[in-house]
């Protein structure tokens, strides 16, 4: 069910986290409750502090990181916040070396606000696009498909 604050209200404090995605940690996980359950990965911690941990690798790895946030949809206590990270590859992502290129990462989020704070995560992140702007794996070619016994696209 609904928690206080209005839908407009609860898309502010999910989009605060991809908004202000540049600014240091504290600013930009402030909408974000200690006691939020962060879904990841099947089987994971969900704790705030794995999520952190997670943020700080990103960061070290990335640099002049832009954020665009380019439509939100909500209904009772879920924001879907549809997002784009630009950013330069300038440190160890995974355990790939940086490599100086610009990565664009598309990602869809639902974020459950109950009580002026996100309580609830979900995200899904393109990180196929990562890591071909950086060159651990090939692009995509349609034309590779051609000769297969199916059509591109």
């Amino acid at each position: 069910m609904s928690g206080a604050g209005s839908i407009e209200e609860k898309k502010a404090i999910a989009a605060i986290y991809y908004a202000e995605h540049a600014a240091p940690m504290a600013q930009s996980m402030r909408g974000i409750s200690p006691d939020v359950v962060y879904h990841n990965r099947p089987g994971a911690p969900t704790t705030l502090q794995l999520w952190q941990e997670r943020e700080q690798r990103f960061r070290r790895a990335m640099t002049e990181i832009t954020t665009t946030v380019h439509r939100q949809i909500a209904e009772d206590d879920l924001v879907t916040t549809h997002w784009t990270l630009e950013a330069v590859h300038s440190g160890t992502l995974m355990h790939y070396p940086a490599t100086g290129r610009r990565i664009k990462m598309a990602s869809m989020c639902i974020d459950r606000v109950v009580g002026g704070l996100v309580v609830e995560h979900w995200g899904v992140r393109d990180l196929l696009s990562v890591l071909r702007a950086i060159g651990v794996v090939e692009p995509f070619d349609p034309g590779s498909f051609a000769g297969q016994g199916g059509t591109a696209g």
